[in-house]
């Protein structure tokens, strides 16, 4: 009499169990179990490293990238902006001179250009420092205790490499943009305080000089004012790349690492070389069978299905990434900005020549055009490519993923690489 289908779900969930005592039995914790208890440990261990290593050396080395930018864009800008502060704080017909004025004026051109310079300086160098520190501290993190007597002494760089691959490019944009939200209004507030807290004594001792050559005022304002704005700023982006990277690595953590830590080990659990013959559960991948590896190896069947999902990736999401960066979308949204900002961008440059006097400085009103069109254009463009590539994204990974596994899950099974299929 045939079996119901209740009752074949009985014996194969009889099945299972049989087997959970069987090892439990023998000492031994099924493959779900020791991955998962595995993974705690390892997770708790590179929390740990990660907080004490990685953070501290990304702040301290971002710092002084960043720092380098400060030094060389108040170099290039200040005596230029201070010609045109001193004559706007002057030229309200009162007769007197308004140092506020002043700073508020160095703060407001010299930040936007300050934000610019290093906000690129540290999304440059993060992706740098990231793949010369992140996998060394993992492999240490690795390197000791259980996971280390589990996996294998001379695989944790392996396994290292597999956590990092998930971990990075995270890391990396939360970090870049943890800087580009938090720098703004701390360069602009530090660019104020300093000016408001030296330009008076500055402009004090470049008189007390005795030259009455107002470059000559101007230079020894520069050279004093701008050591200290610089000081200011390093000390304040470094305040905010402590909070911005600790933050940004939590989230991280949080996010990925239980996933990444779980697929890495589990990888190399069923790889043969840490123990033949493991059984593993195949998820919803291959219909929720129960597949035993008889040559205690999944690194042909990873191959196979890396290049599988590759090739569905590219051309499915390409082909969607394509149709949706077109050419006239890009130069859709610089119109816009264009249209949007270079009209006041155009009118401020203006007037300040007309202010300044002395002719039309050709470079000046390039660079205050410049200063005022870069950040818009660039945000904009780049909000623009991530929509798009979300769209594309969530339309068509999954499918492309699917398929890619349905075509390699139908032809493993009917292969020889498995002892058998239970």
């Amino acid at each position: 009499m045939p079996q119901s289908h209740h009752e074949t779900e009985e014996i194969q969930r009889l099945n299972q169990a049989i087997e959970a005592a069987s090892r439990a039995m023998q000492g031994g914790q099924g493959g779900e179990a020791q991955i998962d208890q595995l993974g705690d440990v390892a997770r708790h261990r590179i929390k740990e490293v990660l907080r004490e290593r990685l953070a501290e050396g990304l702040r301290d080395r971002l710092a002084d990238a960043a720092r380098e930018r400060v030094r060389e864009v108040v170099r290039q800008r200040l005596g230029r902006e201070l010609r045109a502060a001193l004559i706007e704080a002057q030229s309200s017909g009162s007769g007197g001179f308004d140092f506020d004025r002043v700073a508020n004026r160095l703060s407001e051109r010299l930040s936007e250009a300050v934000h610019e310079r290093v906000t690129d300086a540290v999304r440059e160098r993060v992706g740098e420092l990231l793949k010369e520190r992140l996998q060394s501290t993992l492999r240490d993190a690795l390197a000791e205790g259980p996971v280390a007597e589990r996996i294998g002494w001379d695989e944790e760089e392996q396994v290292a490499t597999r956590i990092r691959e998930r971990l990075e490019s995270v890391l990396r944009e939360k970090i870049t943009a943890a800087a580009r939200e938090r720098f703004r209004d701390v360069i602009r507030e530090r660019i104020l305080q300093a000016a408001r807290e030296r330009l008076r004594d500055s402009m004090q001792e470049a008189m007390a000089q005795g030259s009455a050559d107002p470059e000559s005022i101007v230079s020894t304002l520069r050279d004093r004012l701008g050591e200290h704005i610089e000081e200011r700023i390093a000390e304040g982006l470094k305040e905010k790349l402590r909070e911005g990277i600790s933050e940004s690595l939590e989230q991280a953590l949080r996010e990925r690492l239980r996933e990444a830590v779980r697929g890495a080990i589990a990888e190399r659990l069923a790889s043969g070389k840490s123990g033949g013959g493991q059984r593993m559960r195949q998820g919803g991948l291959f219909g929720g069978q129960m597949m035993r590896f008889g040559n205690g190896s999944v690194g042909p069947m990873v191959e196979q299905l890396h290049e599988k999902i590759a090739e569905e990736v590219r051309n499915r999401v390409g082909e969607a990434i394509r149709e949706r960066l077109s050419e006239n979308i890009l130069k859709q949204r610089l119109e816009d900005v264009l249209r949007e900002r270079l009209g006041a961008a155009l009118r401020t440059a203006l007037a300040e020549q007309m202010t300044l006097g002395g002719g039309f400085d050709q470079e000046a009103v390039t660079e205050s055009v410049r200063v005022r069109l870069a950040d818009a254009i660039r945000n904009d463009i780049i909000d623009g490519v991530r929509e798009r590539i979300r769209e594309a994204l969530r339309d068509r990974l999954a499918e492309a993923i699917r398929n890619a596994v349905s075509q390699g899950a139908g032809a493993e099974t009917t292969g020889s690489q498995f002892g058998g299929v239970h």
